[in-house]
């Protein structure tokens, strides 16, 4: 007959007692883990969806200022370039104003058209002119920073005042006529200045200002 195997007294509670000893180390290795972690969490780093402020607004993107043309009716057209010594003689021949036995260089755009028409600020600006004059019939001078300043001519009437300010695509006044020009009939005459300098209008429209 086989003899029965007689485990030891103290062998059994050996066993139990590693048994223990093994699942108090990984329960307290999980929970270091766990600690780890919330302190991570816990962090000035952190920002929590919790203290988000949805009462405010974040601009994601600034739209950009673009220049528009001064008027809207698509009839309107070029009745008198700006005139650029680097043009054509042909162009710069358009670009001459005559008065009084005097040829001068036109020192903006005039814009024609039959009948009058709403004249509309390019940008959004401050109103530092708004006046009635012998040769120019109303004119108004609109600044949109302290370089820019666009000046409306040969205005019948204007809507806008002195120290106003202006709104982009606003109405400022309507179309006229002047002394200066007056064989183009009813139009606007629109002349840009950047840094005391005139410059052509119509090579910066629907353009960032800041690339004036």
């Amino acid at each position: 007959m086989k003899k029965r195997l007689k485990l030891r007294p103290f062998v059994l509670p050996t066993v139990y007692m590693i048994l223990v000893l093994v699942l108090l180390g990984v329960v307290y290795y999980n929970g270091l883990i766990s600690s780890s972690y919330s302190n991570d969490l816990l962090s000035d780093d952190f920002k929590y969806v919790t203290n988000l402020d949805f009462s405010t607004t974040i601009e994601v993107s600034k739209k950009e200022e673009v220049m528009v043309k001064p008027y809207t009716d698509d009839k309107v057209t070029v009745g008198k370039n700006y005139y650029d010594y680097q043009e054509s003689n042909i162009n710069q021949e358009n670009s001459i104003v005559y008065y009084e036995g005097t040829y001068i260089q036109n020192s903006g755009v005039d814009y024609v058209l039959n009948e009058k028409f709403d004249v509309v600020s390019c940008l959004k600006g401050t109103v530092i002119k708004s006046e009635k004059t012998d040769l120019m019939g109303y004119v108004v001078e609109i600044r949109y920073n302290n370089d820019l300043i666009v000046s409306y001519q040969s205005l019948s009437e204007v809507k806008v005042n002195i120290n106003d300010t202006v709104e982009q695509g606003q109405i400022i006044g309507v179309s006229g006529n002047s002394v200066i020009g007056s064989e183009l009939g009813n139009h606007l005459h629109l002349e840009l200045y950047f840094k005391g300098l005139t410059i052509n209008p119509e090579d910066y429209y629907n353009k960032n200002i800041k690339d004036i």
